[in-house]
C-alpha cells in the first residue's frame, strides 16, 4: 500500500511528536511505500533545530521513506497568539506548498494534533476522496480551552463551536478513526452521533523502540556523572508545563525532605520550570534537581540512572480521557512507574502491573508512593519493571499497532 502521512510534528522532535515517525518506519518495515508531509522541527524549544534551515520546500529520503518539509512560524511558548500562529502557519504552508507530497497515495494517515491540520488534510485528500486514517492524539477544542490558549466569554464559545464543527468534518470524512484510550472513544461517540462505532479502532501510542528499550541494555556512559547516583531516585522526564501538574511533586519532595536517601530529578523544560525551581529554592529543598532539556538520544541514559520513573498530569476533566505517550516509552524501557494521573492513563499503568498510582494534586499520596517504592525490595521493583515490558510487547509494540492500522484501513477500503 502507498501510505501518505500528514503531521506537523516529526523526527527528530521528541515525546508525542516522535510518534508519527515510529509509524512511518514500521509501515516501511512491513513493506509499504511511505511519503510524509511535515514541518521543520522546533518542538519543544520553539526554535528550529540545528542542521535545519527553513525554506519553501525541502525533500529528503530517510529510513526508506520520503519526507517533505514546509516552513512554519517556530514557537512553543506560553503565548496563545504565538502558539496559534505556529499551528496556523503550518496549516497554510502544508496546504499551499505541500501540493504533490501526498499525491498518488492509496490512503493517508494523519496526526490530528493540532486541529489546524484539518486544512491540508481536507485539501490533499480532496475532502476524503483519498481515504484517510485519523489518529486522534488530542481532543479538540478541549486541548485549547484547558491550556488557557482560548479566550473566555462569547468569543471563546464561538471559537470552540467552530473548532467542534471542524473536528466533526474530519471525523465524518475519515474511513477509520484511531484512538489511544477508551475515554477518547467514548467522548467522540458522545459528541458525534453520526459516527458508526465500528469505524473507531484502538490505536495506542507505540514508542521509538530503537531508543526506548530495557534499561539493562542501555550504556549510560554518554550521560555526565550524576549527583544522585547513590540515592534512591524518582525521575520525571518530559515537558515541564502547567498541564503536567508538577507542583504536587515539589510538595511531595517537601514532605520527604527528612528521608535523606530519596532524591527527585526533573529532566526537561517548559513554561513551569522557572516557577517550580524558584519554589524549590524558596523552600530550601536540596532533594530536587532540575536538569533541563536534554537531547532525546540521552533520555534512555538518564532513565537508566534512576530507580523509578514518574508520569504526571494535572487533574483536569479532558486529561482523564488521554493516555500520555510516555507511558509506552517507560513500559518499553522496563522500569517501575509511579503515575500521578487519573483516568485512562492510570488504568493503563494498573492494567500493566508496572507500578503505583497517586491521585493528581495529592502530594501526600505521591509522597507515600515514592516512600513505598524506596522501601520495596529489589525483587518487587523488578516485578513492576518486568510486568510493564511484557504488557508493552503484547499490546503496544510498534509492529502490533502499525499492523492493526493497516488492517483497519484495508478493511475500510475494500
Amino acid at each position: 500500500m502507498k501510505i501518505g502521512m500528514l503531521s506537523q510534528w516529526f523526527d527528530p522532535e521528541p515525546g508525542p511528536a516522535a510518534i508519527p515517525a515510529v509509524f512511518a518506519r514500521e509501515f516501511v518495515a512491513q513493506g509499504h511505500e511511505v511519503s510524509v508531509l511535515t514541518g521543520f522541527p522546533n518542538y519543544p524549544s520553539g526554535e528550529i533545530y540545528a542542521g535545519y534551515k527553513q525554506q519553501l520546500r525541502s525533500k529528503s529520503f530517510v529510513d526508506g521513506f520520503a519526507v517533505t518539509r514546509v516552513p512554519l512560524y517556530a514557537n512553543h511558548d506560553s503565548s496563545a497568539r504565538r502558539r496559534l500562529a505556529n499551528y496556523a502557519s503550518f496549516a497554510l504552508s502544508a496546504t499551499t506548498l505541500g501540493a504533490g507530497a501526498l499525491r498518488g497515495t492509496d490512503a493517508i494517515w494523519v496526526y490530528n494534533s493540532p486541529v489546524t491540520v484539518a486544512l491540508p488534510l481536507l485539501a490533499h485528500s480532496r475532502f476524503g476522496k483519498t481515504p484517510y486514517f485519523l489518529q486522534v492524539q488530542d481532543l479538540w477544542p478541549d486541548s485549547l480551552i484547558d491550556s488557557g490558549m482560548f479566550p473566555g466569554g462569547a468569543v471563546g464559545r464561538v471559537g470552540a463551536a467552530v473548532i467542534d464543527k471542524i473536528v466533526r468534518v474530519m471525523e465524518n470524512r475519515s474511513v477509520v478513526i484511531g484512538v489511544s484510550s477508551p475515554g477518547a472513544r467514548r467522548l467522540i461517540l458522545e459528541r458525534n452521533s453520526r459516527l458508526d462505532p465500528a469505524r473507531i479502532v484502538d490505536s495506542p501510542n507505540p514508542t521509538d523502540e530503537a531508543l526506548f528499550r530495557p534499561v539493562s541494555e542501555i550504556n549510560p556512559s554518554a550521560v555526565p556523572e550524576v549527583p544522585w547516583a547513590n540515592y534512591f531516585t524518582l525521575m520525571y522526564v518530559g515537558a515541564v508545563g502547567d498541564v503536567q501538574g508538577l507542583d504536587s511533586l515539589v510538595d511531595a519532595a517537601t514532605i520527604l525532605r527528612g528521608e535523606r536517601h530519596i532524591r527527585v530529578v526533573v529532566v526537561g523544560d517548559g513554561i513551569a520550570r522557572q516557577r517550580l525551581e524558584s519554589l524549590c529554592v524558596a523552600r530550601g529543598l536540596d532533594n530536587v534537581t532540575f536538569v533541563g532539556r536534554v537531547d532525546k538520544s540521552l533520555v534512555p541514559g538518564y532513565t537508566a540512572t534512576a530507580d523509578v520513573q514518574l508520569v504526571s498530569l494535572a487533574d483536569r476533566p479532558f486529561l482523564r480521557s488521554t493516555t500520555p505517550s510516555k507511558i509506552a516509552s517507560l513500559l518499553a524501557s522496563r522500569v517501575p512507574i509511579i503515575g500521578q494521573i487519573s483516568g485512562d492513563g492510570a488504568d493503563l499503568i494498573r492494567k500493566s502491573g508496572a507500578g503505583l498510582i497517586a491521585s493528581p494534586g495529592d502530594a501526600d499520596a505521591l509522597a507515600r508512593a515514592i516512600s513505598t517504592m524506596a522501601q520495596a525490595a529489589g525483587s518487587e521493583l523488578e516485578a513492576y519493571a518486568a510486568n510493564g515490558r511484557k504488557y508493552y510487547e503484547e499490546h503496544l509494540a510498534a509492529g502490533v499497532v502499525a499492523a492493526n492500522v493497516v488492517e483497519a484501513l484495508s478493511a475500510a477500503m475494500s
